[in-house]
C-alpha cells in the first residue's frame, strides 16, 4: 500500500517470541497527517460522510485485491 501512497513504507519488523512484532514504519509529521477520529471531532459539521465513506471503501478494495485484511479498522487507526 505504500506504493499506492495509502500507506507508510515499512522499513523492517521484528519478531521476538512471546511479545509483540514491532514495526520500523515512516514517520508520519503530525503537521501533515491527523488521525481521523481527531479530524472527526474537530471538523463534523464540516466532512462530506459520502466522500470519506467512499475513500475507505477504496481503500479496503485496494486491500482486498491484495487478499489482505485489516482486522482493527476503525478511526482510530486512520491517517488522514
Amino acid at each position: 500500500m505504500a506504493d499506492t501512497g495509502l500507506a507508510p513504507k515499512l522499513y523492517s519488523y521484528a519478531e521476538v517470541e512471546d511479545a509483540p512484532t514491532a514495526y520500523v514504519m515512516e514517520y508520519l509529521d503530525p503537521c501533515t497527517w491527523e488521525i481521523l477520529h481527531q479530524f472527526l471531532k474537530s471538523n463534523a459539521a464540516a466532512v462530506d460522510h459520502t466522500q470519506l465513506q467512499e475513500a475507505v471503501d477504496s481503500i479496503i478494495e485496494k486491500l482486498e485485491s491484495k487478499n489482505y485484511v485489516h482486522s482493527d479498522l476503525q478511526s482510530n487507526n486512520i491517517m488522514i
